[in-house]
């Protein structure tokens, strides 16, 4: 079963495939993972190709390797859980409540040292950075703010950001793949600037998101692509994580 030619690289196309493979149940905890040589025939592909799909895997902790017998599906109990967030006014919808989209800063802005460090860019190089208060009924819900570079969409600083979706624009007006993104959620107690933003007492208690997602680079790589990084006021907003069965602690 030959992989598809196209903007996505066959190493990612074929990391989806083995990883729905084992979620579904199709390779159950303790089997043995197939071979390199196995999956090379079965997606006629390069063994370059698949040892970046099962790297992924085992980073992911989908599978591992054990010296001397080969590679394994990882026990349920043990394997990594992923956390994705629904989009904004899809959330806002579900609670009935009208979601609506304040743009506060569109500009170009040299990489600081950080950003140029999260975005794998050059310190100086251009990138654009945008804030925006996401609101629900006219009550301030959430604050973020984005940094991506100016070279992968140039155009996006003349969009209605109030209006568009980014996430949106990306895929479908510049065909950026957005091929997957890293997590990392944690409660904070709002500094008295966040707080005047979102319109609530200073000290109050806020779910801060750090999000890193990555696009295509050449036909061998990735690179980030878009740093986000956001407050989510605590009595407003609330998370829903979903779990596959077989991923639960018995």
């Amino acid at each position: 079963m030959p992989l598809k030619s196209g903007p996505i690289p066959k190493h990612h196309q074929l990391t989806e495939i083995l990883r729905k493979r084992i979620i579904s149940g199709k390779l159950k905890p303790n089997d043995q993972f197939p071979t390199e040589e196995t999956l090379c025939q079965e997606y006629q592909v390069s063994r370059g190709t698949v040892r970046q799909a099962i790297g992924t895997l085992v980073h992911e902790g989908l599978i591992h390797r054990e010296q001397g017998r080969g590679t394994f599906v990882t026990p349920a109990q043990t394997q990594s859980t992923f956390f994705t967030l629904t989009s904004f006014d899809e959330a806002m919808r579900q609670q009935h409540r009208q979601p609506s989209t304040r743009l506060l800063t569109k500009e170009l802005r040299p990489a600081t040292p950080v950003v140029a460090e999260r975005l794998a860019l050059t310190t100086h190089e251009p990138v654009i950075h945008i804030t925006r208060l996401r609101l629900a009924n006219d009550e301030p819900v959430v604050f973020e703010c984005r940094h991506l570079a100016q070279s992968l969409c140039p155009q996006l600083i003349e969009d209605d950001l109030e209006q568009e979706s980014i996430h949106w624009l990306l895929i479908h007006k510049y065909n950026l793949p957005l091929i997957r993104a890293t997590h990392t959620m944690e409660a904070r107690i709002l500094s008295p600037e966040e707080a005047e933003i979102l319109q609530v007492q200073a000290g109050t208690a806020a779910f801060f998101v750090d999000r890193l997602t990555y696009t295509i680079h050449d036909d061998q790589g990735e690179r980030p692509a878009v740093w986000y990084q956001a407050f989510y006021r605590g009595d407003e907003y609330h998370f829903k994580a979903e779990f596959q069965a077989s991923l639960l602690n018995p």
